[in-house]
């Protein structure tokens, strides 16, 4: 659980202004829901004056995701290498839609709404395959509805001694069946993680542009597929 937040914290944890809006808002809030995850992660914080020390964490807040159905409410902290999270144990469906509402300590409300893409899966190569070096791999998915973009990750060893990211992939073709050549440079264990990435984060990351009222930040949504091979 831990190695699937950092991949996906990885992807997301610049914070960025919308160079559109002159106005800066006091706080941030990034909250990503990731489909393939237990546990759920929101990052709050004021904003910071180039002057000011940041802290990496703003306690106080009352954070919730909802939706017709469900209503989770966020815990506060959870450390990771010394930012403090906001978290609530949830697997969010594929598929699905979901408000999220932030009620800061200076009680201001911040207020969203995304969704989840649909589900996928990694069909090439397969949980637990081994692979023999050379080893000129065609990595396969299928396709996930709603999906703007996919990111894919192949690191290795559960310690992440080493990793490649691959650049974002588009969803725009035709096919139901999505390939990327690769290529594992040596043996090991080795772990491809795919994620759907939906089009409010797509945004956030490649132009700053958020999508939370009256702050800086995203809340987005991705599914998360991983599968392990054996190179050797």
């Amino acid at each position: 659980m831990k190695k699937n937040f950092f991949l996906f914290f990885l992807l997301t944890s610049c914070l960025k202004l919308d160079n559109s809006n002159p106005v800066v808002p006091n706080y941030n809030v990034i909250a990503n829901l990731v489909s393939g995850n237990d546990t759920q992660y929101v990052f709050f914080d004021k904003t910071y004056k180039p002057y000011e020390e940041h802290h990496y964490g703003l306690e106080g807040a009352r954070i919730f995701v909802y939706n017709n159905n469900v209503n989770y409410q966020f815990n506060y902290p959870k450390t990771i290498d010394t930012i403090n999270y906001y978290y609530s144990t949830f697997n969010p469906n594929p598929n699905d839609s979901f408000y999220l509402k932030v009620i800061t300590p200076t009680s201001e409300t911040l207020f969203s709404k995304t969704y989840i893409p649909g589900s996928f899966q990694i069909i090439q190569p397969l949980d637990n395959e081994t692979i023999t070096i050379p080893s000129n791999k065609l990595i396969i998915w299928t396709r996930s509805s709603n999906a703007y973009i996919y990111k894919i990750n192949v690191y290795k060893n559960l310690r992440d001694s080493t990793k490649f990211e691959i650049p974002y992939l588009s969803n725009d073709t035709f096919s139901d069946l999505l390939k990327y050549p690769y290529f594992f440079p040596d043996s090991g264990l080795w772990t491809i993680s795919i994620m759907a990435v939906n089009e409010p984060l797509y945004y956030y990351l490649g132009l700053g542009k958020g999508n939370v009222d009256n702050a800086v930040g995203v809340f987005g949504g991705v599914v998360l597929r991983k599968v392990r091979v054996y190179v050797k």
